[in-house]
């Protein structure tokens, strides 16, 4: 049996800083250990996926303005300096969209939640990866 992986460093790439404060406060309430930081774009991203002590999740806003969530998705994949996870999320994907950013190596996706009571169920889904 192997041991379960600890996630001690979670990156939020979205840019409504509403849907970042709120899933940030979430994983607050329900993982204190875990260090959230947050960008609003994908360049950002990659600075710190290649930083020296790179997060082991991504939640990635699948519709940033500039670059397509496959696009940001790819380049996270392939520049990260050691294996990250990612998750995509959205309040709106088309199922062709969902299946695409599957196929290009997300480990899930999920939907933006409606209420605030829902962010700490995306804080658990991406603590149970």
């Amino acid at each position: 049996m192997t041991p379960a992986r600890v996630v001690r460093r979670v990156l939020i790439i979205e840019d409504c800083v509403e849907d970042a404060l709120l899933l940030g406060l979430a994983f607050e309430d329900h993982a204190p250990d875990v260090q959230v930081e947050a960008v609003s774009d994908g360049a950002s991203a990659l600075a710190y996926v290649q930083a020296t002590d790179p997060p082991q999740v991504v939640v990635l806003d699948l519709h940033l303005p500039g670059q397509t969530g496959v696009e940001i998705l790819t380049q996270l994949l392939l520049q990260a300096e050691t294996p990250v996870q990612v998750v995509c999320w959205s309040s709106h994907a088309h199922p062709a969209e969902v299946q695409a950013i599957l196929e290009h190596g997300a480990v899930a996706y999920v939907e933006k939640p409606r209420g605030d009571a829902g962010f700490g169920q995306i804080v658990q889904t991406v603590l149970a990866l």
